[in-house]
């Protein structure tokens, strides 16, 4: 059995408690906008979880510190020495694989 309640999660509550003063300068503030109380409040909420997630993962330098990044960013890559005899490694390992047998030099006889 199937419906379209049983594809759509569920809403979830948020339920805050506070005093007479600071409910009603919301519901005050609410009316104001043409909202609910609980409009005003999840959309302010949402507005401010937004922020604080924008603070949380932007990355924020200065103008010089933005342009010696990029500048490094340009520059060609100094690979490591390890790098480079990994590198040499492997080439030497994938020519060896994909070498194809020369009949005159090789004596092996083929299976």
């Amino acid at each position: 059995m199937s419906s379209a309640t049983e594809d759509k999660p569920a809403d979830k509550r948020l339920v805050a408690r506070t005093n007479a003063d600071i409910h009603q300068r919301i519901a005050d503030a609410a009316d104001l906008v043409g909202a609910t109380v609980s409009q005003f409040l999840i959309d302010s909420a949402l507005e401010r979880a937004n922020r604080v997630t924008q603070d949380a993962t932007r990355l924020r330098i200065s103008r010089d510190a933005f342009a010696r990044m990029m500048a490094v960013l340009d520059q060609p890559a100094n690979p490591a020495p390890r790098l480079k005899q990994a590198a040499h490694r492997y080439r030497e390992v994938m020519s060896d694989e994909y070498r194809q047998p020369d009949p005159e030099t090789d004596t092996d006889p083929q299976p």
